[in-house]
């Protein structure tokens, strides 16, 4: 590599994504190709600690997240700073958000899937932590019905008030999004509608990694102790709707 990989990662079965200080770049194992570079990091990732890199099942939308330090009056509540790239376009955009997952859904009366991009935010701005979840559609089809983008509060109780989002999981199988923070709360929406429908707290450690569990629905997740967690919905008490 030209430059020092700061961040890697398996984005697909076949692919590494590897981030350096100033670029992204994607190395199939296949064949005897070298690492192509994808992006340029955009200046809100600057001094970032790089968390998260991911793309969506078309490998045509990328994201990624870091973090940065706090506000001086609250170091704690750290930045989180995310990059959206779009491969089509060639184009990238700038965003506040700590974790972010990509999803197919299908919406009713378009036969063709849609690509749904989910980020949790929380910021600190005039003395007020506002907290919030985003479902929006990339590159709605044209003259096709798309899904219309959704918005809900991440209730944090008054003793997590530091705390804040590490990552997200999206469930293909129950189309569920679970956002999991660094303190251990697991927080359950609905993928389609933003709805809350879960939360609690799942590990009294600090949680670092978290990666899907598609046959279960749920995700796996690691914390500082070196516990391995899975979480899942119970599939018997969901009601049918």
């Amino acid at each position: 590599m030209p430059e020092q990989v700061v961040f890697w990662k398996w984005i697909s079965p076949k692919l590494l994504g590897l981030v350096t200080q100033t670029s992204v770049y994607h190395w199939s194992i296949e064949g005897e190709s070298e690492p192509v570079k994808m992006f340029e990091r955009t200046a809100n990732l600057a001094n970032n600690q790089i968390i998260n890199y991911k793309c969506d099942p078309s490998e045509k939308w990328l994201v990624l997240i870091g973090i940065a330090p706090g506000a001086p009056e609250r170091p704690q509540l750290v930045k989180g700073n995310m990059q959206l790239f779009s491969v089509d376009q060639q184009r990238s955009q700038a965003l506040e958000a700590h974790a972010a997952s990509f999803a197919q859904f299908k919406v009713p009366g378009n036969e063709n899937p849609s690509i749904l991009i989910s980020f949790a935010t929380k910021s600190f701005n005039a003395g007020q932590i506002t907290s919030k979840l985003h479902v929006i559609e990339l590159g709605a089809q044209p003259g096709k019905s798309s899904f219309s983008k959704k918005q809900a509060d991440l209730f944090f109780p008054p003793d997590f008030q530091d705390d804040f989002p590490v990552a997200m999981q999206i469930s293909h199988k129950y189309a569920l999004i679970y956002v999991i923070t660094k303190l251990g709360l697991l927080f359950v929406y609905d993928l389609e509608t933003a709805t809350a429908v879960y939360r609690n707290r799942i590990s009294p450690d600090p949680i670092f990694l978290t990666s899907e569990a598609s046959a279960v629905g749920g995700f796996y997740a690691i914390n500082r102790r070196g516990q391995v967690l899975l979480a899942t919905v119970n599939e018997a008490t969901i009601v049918p709707f």
